[in-house]
């Protein structure tokens, strides 16, 4: 499609040396991160850290979300660093090289991604949320700003951390995203088939379904 330039591009503002400071200590957690953690770790006084986040937060270097609950009230928020997108993009390539020494572009792209969303599962295994919830909060940590669609079995892909290069080299790079979908899902949704540039501003992800192929 000739005007079909896909998804906008998920990339976010830089962060202030300040805010660098308290993205950096999140970074260095292999955890969700509460505001309380935060503040022990930088030393920074809770308002302070509390500002940078929500910064860091609108800007899409953080992901949050809610911390388990422990005891009454309200569950804490807890904080995710979002990793630089062509460095994840670089890692997922190398992970699939590594274990698919040989493979074609998109077997090492789907390997490579199907690892770095069985991480983000991890990550994200939060007691209360479905196989739909858990990938639309990976899709919006990575940063494919995931949007619902008229048909519950497809969710629009409506940004890209990595447009360009999946413009001129889709057969790795959409393999990439594919496989962090499966990754992520597990066995819990069924098969999965992406449909890059389906839209003129969105790719497609569509579930078991009658006559899905991939």
């Amino acid at each position: 499609m000739e005007n079909n330039t896909g998804p906008r591009s998920g990339l976010g503002r830089a962060p202030t040396d300040a805010q660098a400071r308290v993205l950096a200590a999140l970074t260095a957690r292999e955890a969700p991160t509460t505001l309380a953690q935060l503040v022990e770790i930088t030393g920074l006084h809770e308002n302070t850290v509390r500002g940078h986040l929500d910064a860091l937060h609108q800007a899409a270097h953080v992901t949050r979300l809610r911390a388990r609950p422990v005891g009454r009230g309200r569950p804490a928020w807890s904080y995710v660093a979002r990793q630089a997108p062509y460095v994840a993009l670089a890692q997922a390539l190398a992970r699939g090289l590594e274990t698919n020494p040989g493979a074609t572009a998109r077997e090492t792209g789907e390997s490579g991604g199907r690892a770095w969303g069985e991480q983000l599962r991890t990550v994200f295994a939060e007691d209360d949320q479905s196989p739909h919830e858990r990938l639309r909060v990976a899709l919006e940590h990575v940063g494919f700003g995931p949007e619902a669609s008229a048909d519950p079995m497809v969710t629009r892909l409506t940004r890209c951390p990595f447009v360009d290069a999946a413009r001129t080299h889709p057969e790795a790079v959409c393999s990439v995203h594919l496989g962090l979908i499966e990754g992520v899902v597990g066995e819990a949704l069924g098969p999965v088939a992406l449909q890059p540039f389906a839209e003129p501003d969105a790719c497609l992800v569509r579930f078991a379904g009658p006559g899905v192929r991939r």
